[in-house]
Protein backbone atom coordinates (compact mmCIF):
# COMPACT_ATOMS: atom_id res chain seq x y z
CA UNK A 1 0.00 0.00 0.00
CA UNK A 2 1.43 3.24 -0.82
CA UNK A 3 2.01 5.86 1.80
CA UNK A 4 -0.08 8.55 2.13
CA UNK A 5 1.38 11.89 0.99
CA UNK A 6 2.10 14.38 3.74
CA UNK A 7 2.21 17.60 1.05
CA UNK A 8 0.11 17.78 -1.06
CA UNK A 9 1.09 18.80 -5.25
CA UNK A 10 -0.33 22.16 -4.72
CA UNK A 11 1.67 22.99 -1.67
CA UNK A 12 4.42 21.50 -2.80
CA UNK A 13 4.51 23.62 -6.45
CA UNK A 14 3.48 26.80 -4.27
CA UNK A 15 6.88 26.66 -2.34
CA UNK A 16 8.71 25.40 -5.51
CA UNK A 17 7.14 28.87 -7.36
CA UNK A 18 8.77 30.44 -4.11
CA UNK A 19 12.31 28.91 -4.67
CA UNK A 20 12.34 29.77 -8.25
CA UNK A 21 11.95 33.50 -7.67
CA UNK A 22 14.44 33.19 -4.95
CA UNK A 23 16.93 31.97 -7.00
CA UNK A 24 15.79 32.13 -10.33
CA UNK A 25 15.13 29.16 -12.85
CA UNK A 26 18.36 28.77 -13.91
CA UNK A 27 20.00 28.15 -10.54
CA UNK A 28 16.73 26.40 -8.20
CA UNK A 29 17.19 22.94 -8.25
CA UNK A 30 15.05 20.02 -7.11
CA UNK A 31 17.23 19.75 -3.89
CA UNK A 32 16.42 23.13 -2.90
CA UNK A 33 13.01 21.99 -3.39
CA UNK A 34 12.91 19.05 -1.34
CA UNK A 35 14.76 20.86 1.92
CA UNK A 36 11.89 23.78 1.31
CA UNK A 37 9.01 21.59 1.39
CA UNK A 38 10.71 18.61 3.31
CA UNK A 39 10.94 15.82 1.17
CA UNK A 40 13.41 14.12 -0.18
CA UNK A 41 14.71 14.58 -3.30
CA UNK A 42 13.72 11.06 -4.63
CA UNK A 43 10.20 11.74 -3.64
CA UNK A 44 10.06 14.96 -5.59
CA UNK A 45 11.56 13.20 -8.60
CA UNK A 46 9.24 10.59 -8.37
CA UNK A 47 5.93 12.44 -8.37
CA UNK A 48 7.13 15.65 -10.82
CA UNK A 49 10.07 14.00 -12.71
CA UNK A 50 12.82 16.90 -13.14
CA UNK A 51 13.30 20.41 -13.17
CA UNK A 52 11.92 20.93 -16.65
CA UNK A 53 9.00 19.53 -15.36
CA UNK A 54 8.46 21.15 -12.04
CA UNK A 55 9.52 24.54 -13.59
CA UNK A 56 6.56 24.47 -16.30
CA UNK A 57 4.11 22.95 -13.51
CA UNK A 58 5.09 26.19 -11.56
CA UNK A 59 3.95 28.70 -14.57
CA UNK A 60 1.28 26.70 -15.16
CA UNK A 61 -0.20 27.07 -11.60
CA UNK A 62 0.78 31.19 -12.04
CA UNK A 63 -1.03 31.03 -15.07
CA UNK A 64 -3.96 29.43 -13.49
CA UNK A 65 -3.92 31.69 -10.72
CA UNK A 66 -4.19 34.69 -13.47
CA UNK A 67 -7.21 32.49 -14.99
CA UNK A 68 -9.25 32.61 -11.41
CA UNK A 69 -8.24 35.97 -10.96
CA UNK A 70 -9.83 37.48 -14.07
CA UNK A 71 -12.77 34.76 -14.16
CA UNK A 72 -14.03 36.03 -10.38
CA UNK A 73 -13.38 39.40 -11.24
CA UNK A 74 -16.47 41.68 -11.96
CA UNK A 75 -16.62 42.37 -16.44
CA UNK A 76 -18.74 45.61 -16.39
CA UNK A 77 -17.56 47.76 -18.97
CA UNK A 78 -16.81 51.17 -18.65
CA UNK A 79 -13.74 53.45 -17.47
CA UNK A 80 -14.52 53.27 -13.66
CA UNK A 81 -14.63 49.42 -13.71
CA UNK A 82 -11.57 49.31 -16.10
CA UNK A 83 -9.71 51.27 -13.01
CA UNK A 84 -11.01 49.45 -10.31
CA UNK A 85 -9.70 46.21 -11.92
CA UNK A 86 -6.52 47.61 -12.83
CA UNK A 87 -5.61 49.64 -9.70
CA UNK A 88 -6.46 46.29 -7.86
CA UNK A 89 -4.19 43.97 -10.48
CA UNK A 90 -1.34 46.61 -10.26
CA UNK A 91 -1.22 46.63 -6.28
CA UNK A 92 -0.89 43.11 -6.48
CA UNK A 93 2.49 43.83 -7.95
CA UNK A 94 3.17 45.22 -4.61
CA UNK A 95 6.44 47.58 -3.24
CA UNK A 96 8.68 45.73 -5.86
CA UNK A 97 10.90 44.05 -3.30
CA UNK A 98 12.14 40.74 -5.03
CA UNK A 99 10.56 42.14 -8.59
CA UNK A 100 14.20 41.19 -10.01
CA UNK A 101 13.28 37.51 -10.14
CA UNK A 102 10.53 37.85 -12.22
CA UNK A 103 13.17 39.25 -14.69
CA UNK A 104 14.65 35.84 -14.70
CA UNK A 105 11.27 33.78 -14.60
CA UNK A 106 10.63 36.16 -17.92
CA UNK A 107 13.90 35.27 -19.14
CA UNK A 108 13.20 31.12 -18.89
CA UNK A 109 10.05 32.34 -20.64
CA UNK A 110 11.56 33.91 -23.61
CA UNK A 111 14.09 30.86 -24.12
CA UNK A 112 11.87 27.55 -23.48
CA UNK A 113 8.73 27.66 -26.07
CA UNK A 114 6.26 25.57 -23.43
CA UNK A 115 6.84 29.02 -20.95
CA UNK A 116 6.43 31.28 -23.41
CA UNK A 117 2.77 29.61 -24.03
CA UNK A 118 2.20 29.93 -20.79
CA UNK A 119 3.40 33.99 -20.99
CA UNK A 120 1.55 34.69 -24.21
CA UNK A 121 -1.80 33.38 -22.41
CA UNK A 122 -1.06 35.19 -19.47
CA UNK A 123 -0.40 38.38 -21.32
CA UNK A 124 -3.12 38.20 -23.03
CA UNK A 125 -5.72 37.29 -20.10
CA UNK A 126 -4.82 40.74 -19.20
CA UNK A 127 -5.22 42.57 -22.28
CA UNK A 128 -8.44 41.36 -23.18
CA UNK A 129 -9.73 41.76 -19.34
CA UNK A 130 -8.91 45.28 -19.92
CA UNK A 131 -10.18 45.37 -23.68
CA UNK A 132 -14.09 43.83 -22.35
CA UNK A 133 -14.23 47.03 -19.82
CA UNK A 134 -13.29 49.61 -22.07
CA UNK A 135 -16.40 51.80 -23.65
CA UNK A 136 -17.22 51.60 -27.09
CA UNK A 137 -15.20 54.85 -28.22
CA UNK A 138 -14.03 56.86 -28.62
CA UNK A 139 -11.30 54.51 -29.25
CA UNK A 140 -10.90 51.49 -31.38
CA UNK A 141 -11.00 48.78 -27.83
CA UNK A 142 -8.55 46.34 -28.81
CA UNK A 143 -5.73 49.04 -29.99
CA UNK A 144 -6.16 51.02 -26.70
CA UNK A 145 -6.16 47.69 -24.64
CA UNK A 146 -2.80 46.99 -26.15
CA UNK A 147 -1.51 50.40 -25.30
CA UNK A 148 -2.98 50.29 -21.64
CA UNK A 149 -0.88 46.95 -21.41
CA UNK A 150 1.77 48.11 -22.48
CA UNK A 151 2.35 50.80 -20.57
CA UNK A 152 1.74 48.65 -17.69
CA UNK A 153 4.42 46.77 -18.61
CA UNK A 154 6.52 48.90 -19.70
CA UNK A 155 5.89 51.38 -16.16
CA UNK A 156 6.95 47.66 -14.26
CA UNK A 157 10.81 47.91 -16.64
CA UNK A 158 11.54 51.97 -15.89
CA UNK A 159 10.33 51.63 -11.82
CA UNK A 160 13.10 48.76 -12.19
CA UNK A 161 15.66 51.28 -13.40
CA UNK A 162 14.44 54.63 -11.81
CA UNK A 163 13.36 53.05 -8.48
CA UNK A 164 10.83 55.72 -7.94
CA UNK A 165 8.65 55.28 -4.90
CA UNK A 166 7.06 51.54 -4.80
CA UNK A 167 6.27 49.81 -8.09
CA UNK A 168 2.50 49.81 -7.52
CA UNK A 169 2.26 53.23 -6.85
CA UNK A 170 4.75 54.34 -9.81
CA UNK A 171 2.30 51.77 -12.56
CA UNK A 172 -0.89 53.08 -10.95
CA UNK A 173 0.48 56.69 -11.80
CA UNK A 174 1.50 55.58 -15.04
CA UNK A 175 -1.10 53.75 -16.31
CA UNK A 176 -3.64 56.54 -15.10
CA UNK A 177 -1.63 59.29 -17.21
CA UNK A 178 -2.28 57.72 -20.15
CA UNK A 179 -5.90 56.58 -19.26
CA UNK A 180 -6.33 60.85 -18.81
CA UNK A 181 -4.35 61.05 -21.98
CA UNK A 182 -6.94 58.81 -23.65
CA UNK A 183 -10.10 59.95 -21.59
CA UNK A 184 -9.30 63.22 -20.71
CA UNK A 185 -12.96 63.55 -19.32
CA UNK A 186 -12.87 60.95 -16.50
CA UNK A 187 -10.73 61.23 -13.35
CA UNK A 188 -8.51 57.97 -12.23
CA UNK A 189 -7.35 58.96 -8.77
CA UNK A 190 -4.31 56.91 -7.89
CA UNK A 191 -5.29 56.58 -4.41
CA UNK A 192 -7.19 54.01 -3.29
Amino acid sequence: MPRPKLHSDDEILETAQAVLLRKGPSDFTLSDVAVAVGLSRAALIQRFGDKATLHALVMERMTQEVRDYFAQAPSERGLEPLWVMLKDLIAGMGTGEGSEAYLLLLWGDVRDPALRVFANERNELVRGAIEVRLPAGPHEPFKTSLLIQAVIQGSCMQWMVARDGDLASFMTQSTANVLSVLYPDQEFPAAP
